[in-house]
């Protein structure tokens, strides 16, 4: 096998941030239907952590409230360093639910920056896609130039006139 077969694998980055673009697009559609379609409710943290591994910053939060149609919900949900900034000395967050949505849980006090940061991964991913795509362009046409023509084969020829 031609080892310029090989090169059509790149073809999987745009497929990646494709899939990654419309999961973003899924959270920010989530977010949305559950923002304009959920039910209020006041959640008490039960549980709240944000830990520093070397430069990154996360956390979580562990949300619990009562619904008329699902009972309880506890829900553990992430939390990026800014978001957990916002809610750090809350013990109740008001938030809204709709359980038939993609992000049932919308964080009331976060829902501006979430919506921000989602958008900002969208733009992200979208730049990406672009730019792998067109490198994925130009590396097919290059295997495919390189297998139909086949490398080039190097003569070497000696030019000095050593005769001893």
């Amino acid at each position: 096998m031609n080892k310029y077969y090989f090169i059509f694998l790149i073809w999987l980055l745009p497929a990646y941030f494709l899939f990654q673009g419309s999961y973003q697009l899924l959270i920010f559609q989530g977010m949305t239907t559950t923002y304009d379609n959920g039910s209020s409710y006041v959640a008490d943290v039960i549980d709240f952590d944000v830990k520093q591994i070397a430069a990154q910053t996360n956390g979580y939060v562990v949300l619990q409230f009562d619904t008329e149609d699902d009972g309880t919900i506890v829900e553990q949900l992430a939390l990026p360093v800014q978001m957990a900034q916002v809610i750090m000395n809350s013990e109740l967050i008001p938030v809204r639910y709709n359980s038939s949505s993609f992000s049932p849980i919308v964080m009331m006090p976060v829902y501006e920056l979430q919506k921000n940061v989602v958008r900002v991964n969208l733009g992200v991913t979208s730049f990406g896609l672009i730019v792998t795509f067109l490198v994925a362009l130009w590396a097919t046409r290059f295997a495919r130039n390189k297998i139909k023509h086949g490398e080039e084969e190097l003569e070497f020829e000696r030019t000095d006139t050593d005769e001893s």
